[in-house]
């Protein structure tokens, strides 16, 4: 199945041309009707889900409640229920259901992509034409690396520790929302071995 960014355009793309995908977060979309679902449907939208249950093409998926759903008639049923702020910001995105798959959703997912592309291209290629390292387009590893270089050799200390856990991280494709990505990124550690440093000067 298809992982996307929660509030991407391929997510909204992925809405319009009502195809199941998952993502990073609580937000996912199924084909058909859905079983078992969560308990914070009201009950009347419960009930009409169940209903519909026959007729369901395509439901949305807010952790484990149905946020959304699509009848083999092509009509978009979406409950006016609300929830935490978070499941609320998943439901900004179902404006997407009623979206033409080939409009203007599909050409910012398109963009979106192409982006994506040029920016992993420009990594690769960046030093093998011959860019100088500052500008190269560079990891947070590689940039925590030439920041604790320009402060200096006694700065190095534990920084390949440090390289180490971040590579860590990002091997493991933590999302980059997440609060373990937050503890490893190049600000964080930067300021932590600054501490230090600071202490061991004292």
């Amino acid at each position: 199945m298809k992982k996307f960014a929660t509030h991407s355009w391929a997510t909204r793309e992925a809405l319009a041309r009502h195809e199941p995908f998952d993502t990073y977060g609580a937000f996912r979309a199924v084909d058909g009707y859905h079983l078992p679902f969560g308990n914070r449907l009201p009950p009347r939208w419960r009930d009409q889900y169940i209903e519909d249950a026959a007729e369901v093409m395509f439901t949305v998926l807010s952790y484990r409640t149905p946020i959304a759903w699509v009848l083999r008639c092509g009509a978009v049923v979406i409950p006016n229920v609300k929830y935490s702020r978070t499941t609320s910001g998943h439901q900004a995105l179902l404006y997407a259901l009623r979206e033409s798959a080939e409009g203007p959703l599909a050409i910012a997912a398109q963009e979106e992509r192409q982006e994506a592309r040029e920016r992993a291209t420009q990594r690769r290629q960046a030093p093998a034409r011959g860019i100088p390292p500052d500008l190269a387009v560079a990891t947070p590893a590689e940039e925590l690396t030439r920041s604790l270089m320009r402060d200096g050799a006694g700065a190095l200390d534990g920084a390949s520790d440090i390289v180490a856990r971040i590579d860590d991280v990002l091997s493991r494709r933590v999302p980059v929302n997440s609060g373990e990505a937050a503890i490893y990124s190049p600000q964080y550690l930067e300021r932590k071995q600054y501490s230090r440093d600071r202490q061991d000067a004292a």
